[in-house]
């Protein structure tokens, strides 16, 4: 009887089955007519394989023989491997097979000159590999002849080879604006597409990368056709109590209540959950954000978690303008059939005492008590003055990546407060004639500022140009922008 051979076992073994062979009962289930013997080696060698992956050693219980360093190649990266066999980078099999390490260099003339990145994690050795696998021979140069001058150019990725050889790849990308990127291998540049060099940026964003994804999360995204990258950060939160929103309270509570309308649409509605405690997990997604939302492009998949069960799920884009879509790429107003204006009403206390008193206020009156409260240091009432769609920018404003949202007012400014020393209302003037969308109205105010720091304006009289609108009627009148010019 000839012996068995727990490895030719486990290469014939389906590779569809592989992402699962680590849950016994679904293996079993599906495969309960395998001799338990062969299906034991199986997961023995499965194990002794994926444990060596990437460039970690593993010492036995004895202490006295390190397992041998794997490379990326266990049987899921294989495929992806084989997936593009025709590559037309010169020997990429060999040299997919082979990377152990990564070592990313930023040119020391770019905006990224103090980041200094070595990449061993399996998963995203396979992923930036397998880009690069997939590039274009570039036949036209024309385009990157045109990079701009704020592209980051001389960069090198260091591929460090399980034999020690290493291999030297150049690349340079442009603005995200402008999407224009190369790779240079051999003297020759290719073409990987911009989302490579997206998520090269992005390893200097974030600062963890867990690529150990639940399947129920991978099945999630993978629905709606989003691949995630990986986990970027856990967070714990506590969901308000009620999402009505009070005059000059931070916006926390509206951005609750607009991901949770992007939440429903996948038949998650987390507001049985309100004033629970949730985790809610950030994870970093290949695709862009749609086409309507341009020029905003990354996306990050949050999940909520109430007892380890998923109770949420929606995309957000992130800094500086955090409001995005559903999984299925549903807008807020596609999924409510309201704009802004309509939606927020819901979500306002018009029986606040400090939402009424502004409610019957003139848009002279709103101008002259906001930049009292500004010159006061009075942030209630100031961010008060503003309409919710204004005030809701203070979330991501100068946001840090790797949090949810800024967690109060002053985490917008970049030196964790407000520059403005004093602000003192000299006059204002209605003007006319501008363009502006019907139902707004616009001021020139003169104000005398003084500036803690003088960094893009000086301590001085000078002119802001203001436009209010009524968000909604029983608000009245509020601050929907402020401007240096009309």
């Amino acid at each position: 009887m000839n012996s068995f051979n727990p490895i030719a076992a486990f290469l014939a073994f389906p590779i569809e089955l592989l992402p699962r062979l680590s849950q016994s009962k679904t293996f079993y289930g599906e495969y309960k007519n395998m001799n338990k013997r062969i299906a034991l080696s199986i997961v023995i060698s499965l194990s002794v394989l994926l444990t060596g992956c990437g460039s970690k050693q593993v010492e036995n219980p004895s202490g006295t023989q390190n397992i041998e360093k794997k490379t990326i190649a266990n049987l899921t990266a294989q495929k992806k491997a084989n997936e593009i066999k025709n590559s037309v980078v010169p020997n990429f099999e060999g040299i997919y097979n082979n990377t152990v390490e990564i070592d990313v260099n930023f040119s020391s003339n770019g905006m990224y000159n103090n980041e200094a990145i070595t990449i061993k994690d399996c998963k995203m050795l396979s992923d930036i590999l397998t880009m690069i696998g997939k590039s274009q021979l570039v036949t036209n140069e024309s385009k990157i002849k045109t990079m701009s001058g704020i592209a980051t150019k001389n960069n090198r990725l260091i591929l460090v080879g399980r034999d020690g050889s290493k291999k030297e790849i150049k690349f340079a990308f442009d603005d995200p604006a402008f999407a224009v990127g190369y790779l240079e291998i051999d003297h020759q540049k290719y073409d990987p597409g911009f989302s490579f060099f997206r998520y090269i940026r992005d390893l200097t964003e974030y600062r963890q990368f867990d690529t150990n994804i639940d399947n129920q999360i991978e099945q999630l995204f993978g629905k709606y056709n989003w691949t995630v990258d990986y986990r970027v950060n856990t967070i714990d939160e506590t969901l308000p109590a009620n999402l009505k929103h009070e005059a000059g309270e931070y916006p926390v509570k509206i951005y609750w209540a607009y991901n949770n309308e992007l939440s429903k649409n996948i038949g998650l509605d987390y507001s049985k959950y309100l004033g629970e405690k949730v985790k809610a997990d950030i994870y970093r997604l290949r695709e862009l954000l749609p086409d309507y939302m341009k020029p905003r492009m990354d996306a990050r998949g949050i999940v909520l978690k109430y007892d380890n069960k998923i109770v949420g799920a929606y995309i957000d884009a992130g800094r500086h303008n955090c409001f995005a879509c559903s999984l299925d790429r549903k807008s807020l107003n596609d999924i409510t059939g309201k704009d802004w204006d309509n939606w927020i009403s819901d979500y306002i206390d018009y029986n606040n005492e400090l939402e009424l008193k502004l409610s019957k206020m003139k848009p002279e009156d709103i101008i002259k008590q906001y930049y009292d409260a500004l010159d006061s240091h009075d942030q209630k009432m100031q961010f008060s003055c503003l309409t919710r769609q204004n005030l809701c920018h203070y979330l991501s404003v100068n946001m840090d990546n790797n949090l949810l949202f800024n967690k109060g007012f002053n985490n917008a400014y970049a030196d964790g407060e407000q520059n403005v020393k004093s602000a003192k209302f000299i006059n204002l003037q209605e003007v006319s004639g501008l363009g502006n969308p019907e139902g707004t109205v616009e001021y020139a105010v003169t104000i005398y500022f003084k500036f803690k720091q003088e960094i893009t304006s000086n301590s001085g009289k000078q002119t802001r140009f203001i436009i209010l609108k009524k968000e909604t009627a029983k608000s009245g009148w509020r601050i929907d922008s402020e401007g240096t010019g009309p």
